[in-house]
């Protein structure tokens, strides 16, 4: 893959070990695109992820979607100011940008990584969940009875 991919990448799904290798395989440095880098379940939780991840691990809220708690449309908190850091990790290779959701198109970081593609550009690859079937759930919290 180029070097410069900027990849978009949902935790729902995934296990964090499963996350954390999908990443380093692609040598990319994950890059946490909420808000507030909060979650229900505690590994995905910034604490969690920089423990998961080290140094391959930015929360930029740059990217965020400023509207993730009143319910209005996907808006970007100030994705300008995102330009610069992006360009910088993508000078080193790939990023691939993290939110909660499962699906890219009903998640502001496919917004996130078309505004960075159109201005670096970089081409955009969405990653999924590998299927149920596949995964090692080691360590992912699941709802009793699923």
């Amino acid at each position: 893959m180029h070097q410069m991919t900027i990849y978009t990448i949902g935790y729902a799904g995934w296990a964090p070990v499963g996350l954390r290798d999908a990443i380093s395989d692609l040598g990319a440095t994950l890059v946490d695109v909420r808000i507030a880098p909060t979650s229900k379940s505690p590994q995905w939780r910034k604490d969690a992820l920089v423990e998961l991840m080290g140094a391959a691990y930015v929360h930029l809220p740059a990217l965020g979607n400023r509207n993730a708690f009143t319910g209005g449309p996907a808006a970007l908190a100030d994705p300008e100011r995102a330009v610069g850091p992006i360009a910088a990790l993508l000078a080193r290779g790939p990023v691939a940008l993290l939110c909660g959701c499962a699906d890219p198109q009903r998640c502001h970081r496919a917004l996130a990584a078309d505004f960075l593609a159109g201005r670096l550009g970089a081409p955009v690859v969405h990653l999924f969940a590998p299927p149920r079937a596949l995964r090692d759930d080691g360590g992912q919290l699941t709802l009793p009875g699923l």
